[in-house]
């Protein structure tokens, strides 16, 4: 299948029926699926909402969410999906005057008691309801996401990314992401407000293929799911392979590609889900401005750990003070974005926030996040914990004396202690206190990372961290 261009309106045209979305009991075909996108945006227009403006929206994830989305990238409006629970936060509403947000669309009429936000809200049903407008014509430049940070430390942030110059033409369908008008559904098992669980699943369904939602998580849920529409592909955060690898589960049919990222995975994890699932896992790596890397299951296995090779465009660079380091040498991780993904005010090099090093091949390895010399320590301890046999997971908090390290393992495997305080003595860091915990079992965000701001409790407590006897 040679690449090629192609979008949701195309799919409506050649495959009217074709289902679009499924998620529990709502679907919808491509036809319904566009007419409806360009029905909101015909309604938007009508409302006053000039060209370029964001919406957001807690609409959740299913036929009328993915209508939204459409609206916005074809009809040149922003889109910040944000989740309802993090909206009820006091610091919640304060996340759409970060995006920008000139209006909040949400599933129905917002609730009398509910937080105060910054911008008017509407149903989209009554949206549509009200006089509105034809569909206006495609903007010069395109719609945009604008998404949120993962807010392992404290509260997400929103992330407002560079507006595309050119109008939405589609995606260009690859094969190897396993999407497209002769491939089955694309089966989303993550919440949709950040870029690594949203994109993958946008991107099956602007590529032709269907959506189908698992709103509720389980192993044998997602199995059932997988067979009964014959995916061919999906997106696991880590924590949710761990979950399937502890469980056992596959579907009876293969995927034909099993994205994961948003997260370090340990190998031992995906050395298990290889196994479970077969050589189809493709990891990536990115921000919420992009994707950045990417590294398929052959080379993965020659170089477990990493995170591939910068895509097409991008340029990856590690430095420490400024200075570019060799290869091996662990520093910041810095990225020059395509000039198509930035601004024409913003630096050439956008700092991730993360720390790693690349190989003499080029293929990057993240183990943490950047900070003070003492922080890079413990990120080196954090990265060489999820290498242990039988970790699932590993979190470093450095403090102000003795770093403390929560560690999840598997049921078969006991609590790695003496290994975590060799691997600190390596690293020149003082005797750290390990706090065990049964894989699965510390606080996450949605997209999967473990939520470091919530482990401050269960520091003192190890029972807190849901570790049983034995």
């Amino acid at each position: 299948m040679r690449p090629h261009l192609w979008d949701p309106w195309a799919t409506a045209r050649t495959a009217p029926r074709r289902t679009a979305v499924v998620a529990g009991d709502e679907s919808c075909s491509f036809a319904e699926l566009t007419g409806r996108a360009d029905a909101l945006a015909g309604a938007l227009r009508a409302r006053g909402l000039p060209d370029g403006a964001v919406l957001s929206t807690d609409i959740p994830t299913g036929p009328r969410f993915f209508a939204l989305v459409l609206a916005a990238l074809r009809h040149g409006y922003g889109l910040f999906p944000v989740a309802p629970e993090l909206l009820a936060l006091p610091g919640g509403p304060a996340l759409l005057t970060d995006a920008g947000a000139a209006l909040h669309v949400t599933a129905g009429p917002p609730p009398a008691d509910g937080p105060a936000l910054p911008c008017p809200a509407v149903g989209d049903e009554e949206l549509l309801s009200a006089p509105g407008a034809p569909a206006p014509a495609v903007p010069r430049a395109a719609g945009h996401l604008v998404l949120a940070t993962s807010g392992t430390t404290g509260l997400p942030q929103a992330v407002v990314r560079t507006r595309p110059a050119r109008p939405y033409k589609g995606v260009a369908v690859i094969e190897r992401y396993a999407a497209g008008p002769d491939r089955g559904p694309h089966l989303m098992a993550n919440p949709t407000y950040h870029l690594g669980t949203l994109g993958p699943a946008l991107y099956a369904l602007q590529a032709g293929s269907a959506v189908v939602v698992q709103r509720t998580w389980s192993p044998a849920g997602f199995a059932e799911l997988a067979d009964r529409y014959a995916a061919d592909s999906v997106m696991l955060s880590p924590d949710r392979l761990t979950s399937l690898v502890g469980a056992g589960r596959a579907p009876e049919r293969a995927f034909r590609v099993v994205f994961h990222g948003g997260a370090a995975c340990p190998p031992g994890v995906k050395r298990a889900a290889i196994e479970l699932f077969g050589p189809v896992l493709h990891e990536y790596y990115g921000t919420s401005r992009s994707v950045l890397t990417e590294i398929t299951t052959p080379e993965w296995l020659e170089r477990p750990g990493s995170v591939g090779r910068p895509l097409p465009g991008i340029r990856v660079e590690v430095t420490r003070e400024g200075r570019p380091l060799p290869p091996g040498e662990a520093g910041e991780i810095g990225i020059r974005l395509r000039a198509a993904d930035r601004g024409a005010a913003e630096a050439p090099v956008h700092a991730t926030g993360d720390v790693g090093f690349l190989d003499a091949d080029g293929y990057l390895f993240v183990i943490g996040r950047a900070g003070t010399p003492q922080e890079l320590r413990a990120a080196r301890l954090e990265h060489e914990v999820r290498l242990l046999p039988g970790v699932t997971d590993a979190v470093v908090l450095p403090g102000s004396g003795a770093p403390v390290c929560f560690v999840e393992h598997g049921p078969a495997c006991p609590a790695p202690v003496p290994a975590v305080e060799a691997s600190a003595r390596r690293l020149g860091l003082p005797a750290p206190r390990v706090v065990p915990a049964a894989s699965g079992a510390l606080p996450r965000t949605p997209s999967g990372k473990i939520r470091r701001a919530g482990l401050s409790a269960l520091a003192g407590d190890p029972a807190a961290a849901g570790e049983g006897p034995g």
